[in-house]
């Protein structure tokens, strides 16, 4: 995770101009994120039980300073889960909770 996954993604939430102190790691089987958009808190975890990729996995975020979202079920059907794919789909719950774009330029 520290060399596949958080050096990508750190470089997505950054390239957003309207993301600060944006903050990675993985510990206890869990990768977790923190930033600032428009001075509003967020924060993201997307978790690995049993410490493998191809095991459960589960994705929870929380906006405005408020508790964290519904766990939500994380890449259910890939067969093969690689690094770009936990970057692709941590990307992809972002943008579909409005915090960063959907589209690119």
């Amino acid at each position: 995770m520290w060399e596949d996954v958080i050096p990508p993604l750190k470089t997505i939430l950054e390239s957003q101009h309207h993301l600060s102190q944006i903050q990675l790691s993985f510990q206890d089987n869990k990768l977790e994120g923190s930033f600032l958009k428009n001075g509003w808190p967020y924060s993201f975890w997307a978790f690995f039980p049993n410490g493998e990729l191809t095991g459960p996995k589960g994705f929870s975020l929380c906006s405005y300073g408020w508790g964290a979202s519904t766990v939500e079920r994380f890449l259910v059907d890939e067969k093969k889960i690689t690094a770009k794919h936990v970057v692709f789909w941590v990307e992809k719950r972002l943008a579909a909770r409005g915090i960063i774009p959907v589209w690119k330029e």
